[in-house]
């Protein structure tokens, strides 16, 4: 009986553990806007991302532009049918800018994602941005722990990006899909 009682108490620990690790405070938020959320084929997607520090200490924003956007986030891009588009292979010049943000702050980054993702097919795109949240510890690049990929990570709320056929008439103003 005491073994029972034993397993049950390690196990009531186990879910009282994961539930606070879900529930834990992120140390920053992730917002995304396309600066036009109706494109023709072939028209760039720019993505504008917003990182802000809701924490009570400071937070690590470095930017790493790659390839016209900024490659510490990570991109998920669908179409309408589940899939993702092709990714783009290109090779330009780089730039980092290292950032902290105070608690509080925010940093506006983001890019041209139809630099690294084919947007060439009409249709609707669905578009979400994630971070890893990397501790002091933990920060690649610092040699301590870099292969450790499993770092937790903040999401960004998604927004639909619609592609038009070149020939379609552009939208009026104030017709342009609601994000």
């Amino acid at each position: 009986m005491q073994k029972l009682l034993f397993g049950f108490g390690l196990s009531l620990l186990a879910v009282a553990g994961m539930a606070h690790a879900q529930t834990e405070k992120q140390p920053f938020t992730i917002t995304i806007k396309a600066e036009t959320p109706q494109v023709k084929v072939g028209g760039q997607v720019v993505l504008d991302v917003v990182m802000t520090n809701t924490s009570d200490h400071e937070v690590g924003c470095d930017l790493y532009y790659y390839d016209s956007i900024d490659q510490n986030y990570q991109y998920h891009v669908l179409y309408e049918d589940g899939k993702p588009p092709a990714r783009i292979v290109r090779k330009t010049p780089f730039n980092a800018d290292p950032c902290v943000l105070q608690p509080g702050e925010s940093r506006q980054s983001g890019g041209v994602i139809s630099q690294i993702f084919d947007f060439r097919r009409p249709g609707k795109y669905t578009i979400q941005v994630s971070r890893k949240i990397w501790g002091d510890e933990n920060r690649p690049g610092t040699g301590t722990n870099e292969e450790n990929q499993d770092q937790p990570e903040v999401q960004s709320n998604t927004i639909t990006v619609t592609v038009l056929p070149a020939d379609s008439k552009p939208p009026e103003p104030g017709e342009a899909a609601s994000q």
